[in-house]
């Protein structure tokens, strides 16, 4: 969707780019096939062996983590992702540099919800992951990095979708 580099630490990218392999703006979704699937899990780093199961537990996952980041506060969101975490990334144990690990079970251990969940754990709920966030138009919901100063942008691009809903705004107001 934008050509500007991603602006979201390294520890964060898993998150973003998971989430983002469906630009919804743009009616596309890199997991809606299993041929597009494969491209786009092959292309990020992971096993192209895909099934009509994996790839259709690869879109919830993505949907369950977007909807997370879109509304934290939001107890559904929470419960699913709590759900997931605990699909994809196990128990939680302290590794021996004596900081938080996750180790996935068997089945999820090679899997980019795996490691989207596991970043979003280890790196996404505080500090700079707060700063994680979806655009706040319902059609985009693009995953993006707030670099602002103030840490209170909205939308994933003020070109597109904040002018999109300014329009918007404007256009009721005049009828």
């Amino acid at each position: 969707m934008t050509a500007v580099p991603s602006a979201v630490p390294v520890e964060l990218r898993p998150v973003e780019e998971f989430c983002n392999s469906a630009t919804l703006l743009h009616h596309t979704d890199a997991l809606a096939t299993a041929e597009s699937g494969r491209e786009w899990l092959v292309e990020h780093g992971w096993d192209g062996a895909i099934t009509p199961e994996r790839l259709a537990a690869l879109r919830d996952a993505r949907e369950v983590v977007r909807a997370f980041l879109t509304d934290r506060t939001d107890p559904a969101a929470r419960s699913e992702l709590n759900r997931l975490a605990h699909v994809c990334c196990g128990s939680p144990s302290i590794d021996d540099d004596g900081q938080l690990a996750l180790t996935p079970p068997a089945t999820h251990e090679h899997s980019p919800a795996a490691a989207a969940v596991g970043a979003l754990l280890l790196h996404g709920l505080s500090g700079s992951g707060r700063r994680l966030r979806t655009c706040a138009s319902d059609e985009c919901r693009w995953v993006f990095y707030d670099s602002s100063r103030s840490q209170t942008r909205t939308w994933c691009d003020m070109n597109t979708c904040g002018a999109r809903s300014k329009m918007r705004r404007y256009r009721d107001r005049l009828t």
